[in-house]
């Protein structure tokens, strides 16, 4: 087999997860619904949160479009949460690990093993200890950045395909182990020093990642008010990591396959062919890795790391919660309460979401009024709140 024709087989396995992801799209795009009444109904979603509504206070509003458009509950929560978090293609990538479950599961099992204890180390570390609580403190003194609280839209949301939740998070994991490899394939070490380096340099960043989204997902939003902008904190280990990571990937990868090429690569990977089959294995037995994290960690304790988290950070700053909304074009922070009080009434079970009543929401004109009819005056109307 010529180098070229190694080279353009190896790019073809390298495609391979695109490929397969192409089916398992439009089998998802089936399973939300693409049919005209899923369409409408994801219209009302879209435009409760476009107007910064939570969905909590249309939730009756909401169950009435879904049972006028002959809806049932599973859909109705598929629906959401795909309007909250869209799966994208990286997703849809890292599916075909399920069908490979059993030659991959080993490897991840194996690297999840070492894993979680270094989690739990991770989250005594940063949560226990407060150091990721003093790592924010830090950065808003050096950026001159404030923190306030702003009023998570999907509160109220039906959960009964929360799983799509956990799908959304999967590619950080997943393509970072891939990173770390590709990483340290670049140096020219031992094939064996090569594969314990990865996987340890794996377990750091990972173990550190998955505490702080776990910790960050909440109302807590860093507030740039010289640059006029406010980044979630949830976001910005996303934000940070998915441009690095992307390009690197792409470039690491370009840069290996040349190697491979002019018979500069390591003996491990001086086959073309081989490399874009170590390249699959690595990736698919990040996203195993990642899959039982979202099944262990996020499932059992990410809910304790985020309040311990936020008790911190309120105890430090006592931010306050806003409701960040949209009404025909002008957009207002309204003051609900301070963070604080919002978390112990949460805690105590005594939040109740406001639902929205129709005489209140026709006098209150907003993004979503679009001419429809209203709805019976009994119940809670999104038509009301529609733009003219």
């Amino acid at each position: 087999m010529t180098q070229f024709t190694g080279l353009m087989v190896a790019i073809g396995v390298l495609l391979t997860p695109v490929v397969l992801s192409l089916p398992l799209r439009l089998w998802w795009n089936h399973r939300v619904g693409n049919e005209p009444e899923h369409t409408k109904y994801r219209q009302h979603v879209r435009r409760v949160l476009d107007a910064g509504q939570p969905i909590a206070g249309f939730r009756l509003a909401l169950d009435h479009e879904a049972k006028r458009l002959h809806i049932d509950a599973a859909r109705q929560g598929r629906i959401e949460m795909d309007v909250l978090h869209p799966l994208k293609l990286p997703h849809f990538m890292l599916l075909p690990v399920l069908i490979l479950s059993p030659l991959v599961g080993l490897i991840g099992g194996l690297v999840f093993v070492l894993l979680f204890p270094l989690i739990l180390a991770a989250e005594w570390l940063l949560i226990d200890k407060r150091l990721l609580a003093r790592a924010v403190e830090f950065v808003m003194r050096v950026m001159h950045w404030g923190i306030i609280g702003i009023h998570r839209l999907e509160e109220g949301v039906r959960e009964e395909d929360a799983m799509v939740e956990h799908l959304h998070r999967l590619p950080t994991t997943a393509f970072l182990g891939l990173f770390c490899f590709l990483i340290v394939a670049y140096m020219p070490l031992p094939s064996w020093l090569g594969i314990l380096l990865t996987i340890l340099l794996f377990l750091v960043l990972t173990s550190i990642i998955v505490i702080v989204k776990a910790a960050s997902h909440g109302e807590l939003v860093f507030a740039d008010t010289s640059q006029r902008r406010m980044q979630p904190m949830e976001r910005l280990v996303d934000d940070i990591l998915a441009p690095v990571v992307g390009l690197g990937l792409l470039f690491l990868l370009s840069r290996q396959l040349f190697l491979t090429q002019i018979g500069s690569s390591n003996s491990l990977f001086n086959d073309p062919i081989w490399f874009a089959g170590v390249v699959l294995i690595v990736l698919y037995s990040s996203a195993a890795v990642a899959i039982m994290v979202e099944i262990s960690f996020f499932g059992l304790r990410a809910d304790r790391v985020r309040r311990v988290f936020q008790r911190q950070i309120t105890a430090m700053q006592d931010p306050i919660l806003y409701a960040f909304t949209r009404d025909h074009g002008r957009m207002e922070l309204k003051p609900i309460r301070s963070l604080g009080e919002h978390l112990e009434m949460n805690g105590g079970g005594q939040n109740e979401p406001e639902q929205f009543g129709f005489e209140e929401m026709l006098r209150r004109p907003s993004t979503l009024r679009e001419g429809e009819a209203a709805l019976p005056p009994t119940i809670p109307s999104i038509a009301a709140f529609e733009d003219e």
